[in-house]
């Protein structure tokens, strides 16, 4: 059996996933509705990014710009959509050092916009958000110079919102770079229960209450809520990163299948005893997986 990094031990010896997001706090939240997130990265981030805040119908999008490197020679858009189980805002001490150093690193313009959450707003909120931005984007880029990802929720909504730009007639993305992503919000894999034992970081019990949360009373096997169920035509290029001790690895790995059996040709990088977004936190595997994420934008996935 693989052994644990010290971090998932720590995690584990923490309790922490016991503490984020409980039934008691999210009826809190739609008792009393929190404001949407409109902070600023640390001064240390700002140093190595330029972050500049705007608004798109009364809510935060950032532009996020590498410094110390010419406009002209970034490769590209990035539209980021952060985790937090649809139920959290983005988290500062953990999103923003992430997406400087992608934005580094991949040398592009990434765009990060604070969309609706629930339970104080559910899905049907968040894609004709999602969408507008979208289309703001494309009238000043072209698609293919525009890609899609996300950690966890957001690796699921980004996947979706591919859904969603095909089904409004838009042009699609070049890619959809999915991290750890929850791409089935009622998480049906018969193996949810063994992994969720083993992940030192998310509660199986919350995610499944903050999914009905974000659903608004809507089937769980709409597409827009579990995008691996919804149809494979008209999708940019899909690529799957995910570990084994992540209790939404199980759904991944089932969505591949389905798109294997279908004709669908997915990237796919599992990392063997791999945590819950492995890739957005310090470390050598997380850095080896940010160049694998390069290379998969430029085209390049094998390198």
């Amino acid at each position: 059996m693989h052994k644990p990094h010290v971090t998932q031990r720590l995690l584990r010896a923490s309790g922490m996933r016991n503490r984020m997001f409980p039934p008691a706090k999210l009826a809190s939240w739609a008792a009393n509705p929190r404001p949407p997130y409109c902070g600023m990265p640390s001064k240390l981030v700002q140093k190595k990014v330029e972050v500049v805040r705007e608004d798109l119908n009364g809510r935060p999008v950032y532009q996020v710009t590498p410094r110390h490197s010419d406009v002209r020679d970034h490769t590209g858009h990035l539209i980021y959509l952060h985790g937090g189980a649809y139920v959290l805002d983005l988290l500062p001490h953990f999103h923003w050092p992430a997406i400087a150093r992608l934005a580094t690193m991949l040398n592009r313009t990434i765009t990060v916009p604070i969309y609706p959450i629930a339970p104080e707003s559910n899905y049907r909120q968040v894609f004709p958000f999602l969408l507008q931005l979208y289309r703001s984007i494309l009238e000043t880029r072209e698609p293919d110079s525009v890609a899609f990802m996300g950690d966890s929720a957001g690796g699921g909504m980004a996947f979706a919102l591919c859904h969603a730009v095909r089904d409004a007639g838009l042009p699609k993305p070049t890619d959809a770079v999915l991290l750890s992503p929850w791409m089935h919000l009622g998480l049906p894999d018969p193996d949810v229960p063994n992994v969720a034992k083993i992940d030192p970081f998310l509660n199986l019990d919350d995610l499944r209450a903050a999914g009905i949360r974000y659903a608004g009373g809507d089937p769980l096997d709409t597409p827009l809520l579990s995008p691996s169920v919804g149809p494979l035509d008209g999708l940019p290029r899909l690529t799957v990163f995910t570990g084994t001790h992540d209790v939404l690895n199980p759904d991944a790995r089932a969505f591949r299948r389905r798109a294997t059996s279908e004709g669908l040709d997915i990237g796919w990088y599992e990392l063997e005893g791999g945590m819950h977004t492995w890739m957005l936190l310090p470390g050598h595997k997380a850095k080896a997986t940010l160049g694998q994420i390069r290379n998969v934008l430029a085209g390049q996935p094998g390198s």
